[in-house]
């Protein structure tokens, strides 16, 4: 298995744990107190995603069988939102099998390393790129279902809580659940997605030690610990989930996954670039395809094959061609006209020639327009610009006849 699909695949698993695990430990023992558990988490996200200027993320993930430690990550995340900024330092071990790697983001830069490859790839945007760190999951659209399928899941799991006021006002909550008290429904879905996520998997690299446990797969254990401070922010989670299950030789295995996440330096984190003195550096350039800055590029001419079928064959009769003479971001100006080859004439006489000018839509790259031919015939138009290829697309009323084969599509032709 390929570290990064392995990386994804426990990071699911330890995800849905994690949520099982802060929903368990703030099951208290009152409906009062289970909504405040929730609004904490509630309260987090929002701060994290839309209050907060900058913070640190520490994240641990251990995954043990039988006690055997086969894969760890430990990654240092810092973002600064105030600056579109983020970076972070990950450490991997999978088997005997270890990397790092090195992320560094803000507006107009990117740099990523691999240590095992020892080069770091920088890529420079053309034009400032925003983007979001992340988006507060109980704003998606199917939160609120989600919500009440994990307090379905839950039920009444509320015994061997323990929570602790401080005197500083935090407080911490933990608790734990046993086998015996995890309903049956839990159990059938860790089931199914341990074994759709690693039971399925061929062992072809001889670093993944992941056992492939194929029954009586349930959940053996869950514990969690969660500690809030006075301003309501959660500080850390640390959780466990053991599923235990048996391989096709009947070998027994306890599946152990270990998560512990900090936030920290809320509104103090510094994000900086690192110093690439001295380093192995590749470069690159990327445009910033939803920003069309110099649309005079596209001025000069297209063409679109116009093809029919005979004798069992498709054949090449003639062209649909596209002549952009004018291009700014409030119109486009030109002349679409069309030409057969000698002894296809028949096809002319019903033949397209007009001049147009769309006016230029710069959100969704397109243009509408209105056209008259050169037989006084009216009708509308539209075209558009693929941004990564430097084609244009342009359809209009009456613009495909069913005896020709024709698209849309229209290529730069270069001399």
């Amino acid at each position: 298995m390929k570290i990064r699909k392995k990386t994804a695949i426990i990071a699911s698993l330890v995800i849905g744990s994690l949520i099982f695990i802060i929903t368990a430990v703030t099951e208290v023992a009152s409906k009062s107190a289970y909504e405040q558990g929730k609004d904490t988490l509630k309260y987090t996200a929002e701060n994290l995603t839309s209050k907060f200027s900058s913070y640190t993320v520490d994240m641990s993930v251990i995954l043990k069988d039988n006690d055997n430690v086969i894969f760890s990550q430990d990654s240092v995340n810092k973002y600064d939102i105030s600056k579109n900024a983020s970076e972070s330092v990950t450490t991997t071990v999978d088997g005997s099998n270890k990397t790092e790697r090195y992320y560094y983001r803000d507006k107009n830069t990117l740099v990523t390393n691999n240590r095992k490859e020892d080069t770091y790839y920088v890529t420079e945007y053309t034009s400032p790129l925003e983007y979001k760190f992340m988006t507060n999951p109980f704003k998606e659209k199917n939160a609120e279902d989600i919500e009440k399928i994990a307090d379905a899941l839950i039920g009444n799991l509320k015994d061997n809580v323990v929570v602790s006021e401080k005197t500083d006002g935090s407080k911490e909550l933990s608790g734990s659940i046993r086998e015996a008290q995890i309903p049956a429904l839990v159990n059938a879905v860790a089931s199914f997605q341990f074994k759709n996520s690693f039971g399925m998997n061929e062992n072809t690299d001889n670093q993944n030690k992941m056992p492939k446990i194929t029954k009586d797969i349930f959940v053996k254990e869950v514990k969690g610990k969660m500690v809030v401070d006075k301003n309501g922010i959660i500080q850390s989670v640390f959780g466990t989930a053991m599923l235990s299950g048996k391989d096709d030789d009947g070998k027994d295995h306890n599946i152990t996954f270990e998560l512990l996440g900090k936030i920290s330096d809320i509104d103090s984190t510094k994000v900086t670039k690192k110093d690439l003195s001295g380093k192995k550096v590749v470069k690159s350039v990327q445009r910033d395809y939803n920003n069309l800055q110099n649309l005079q590029m596209y001025v000069g001419t297209y063409k679109s094959n116009v093809v029919i079928e005979k004798g069992g064959k498709f054949e090449k009769i003639g062209e649909r061609i596209l002549d952009i003479a004018h291009a700014d971001n409030k119109n486009i100006a030109g002349r679409y006209h069309e030409q057969y080859k000698q002894g296809y004439e028949e096809y002319a006489k019903d033949a397209k020639d007009f001049r147009f000018d769309a006016e230029f839509n710069e959100s969704t790259h397109n243009g509408n327009f209105n056209y008259t031919d050169a037989l006084g015939n009216g009708g509308q138009g539209n075209l558009s610009f693929d941004l990564y290829s430097g084609k244009i697309y342009f359809n209009f009323d009456n613009g495909i006849r069913s005896n020709l084969m024709t698209d849309n599509e229209f290529i730069r032709v270069f001399d």
